[in-house]
C-alpha cells in the first residue's frame, strides 16, 4: 500500500510539472495570436474607414477592442489600457500620435501610431 501511495505522489508531482509548463507555453502562444489578431483589426478598421469614406472610431476598454462593426476580446493574460480611442479620419488614417500599450507576463508591447498615414510601429521589450 505504502508503494502504490508513493507511486501516485510522484506520478502526480511529475504531472503537475508538466502542467504548468504546458500552461506556461499556451499562455505565450494565446497572447502572441492576439497580437496578431490586433494588427489584423487594426488595419481591418482602417480600410473599412477608408473604403466607407467614413470616420471610425476603434476603443479599448473593459477587456475588448471595438469599431462599432467587430469586437476583440482581450485575453486575461494581456493587461490593455483602462480606455483608449483611435479616430480614422475618412482616408483611413488615424489622427493622433497616440501609443498604445499592452503588458503582459513576459513583455511589454508597444503599438506607435503614426499621424496621417495610419501606421503602427510594434516595439517589444
Amino acid at each position: 500500500m505504502l508503494e502504490s501511495l508513493l507511486t501516485l505522489f510522484i506520478t502526480s508531482f511529475v504531472l503537475l510539472l508538466l502542467s504548468n509548463s504546458v500552461h506556461a507555453s499556451f499562455e505565450k502562444v494565446q497572447n502572441q495570436i492576439f497580437f496578431l489578431e490586433f494588427e489584423n483589426f487594426y488595419r481591418e478598421s482602417q480600410q473599412l474607414s477608408a473604403s466607407s469614406q467614413e470616420k471610425l472610431d476603434v476603443t479599448i476598454e473593459q477587456g475588448r477592442i471595438s469599431n462599432g462593426y467587430r469586437q476583440l476580446a482581450i485575453p486575461s493574460s494581456v493587461q490593455a489600457p483602462d480606455y483608449q480611442v483611435l479616430h480614422f479620419d475618412r482616408a483611413g488614417g488615424n489622427s493622433s500620435l497616440s501609443k498604445i500599450v499592452f503588458q503582459t507576463k513576459d513583455e511589454t508591447v508597444s503599438y506607435q501610431l503614426y499621424i496621417g498615414n495610419g501606421k503602427i510601429k510594434k516595439t517589444s521589450s
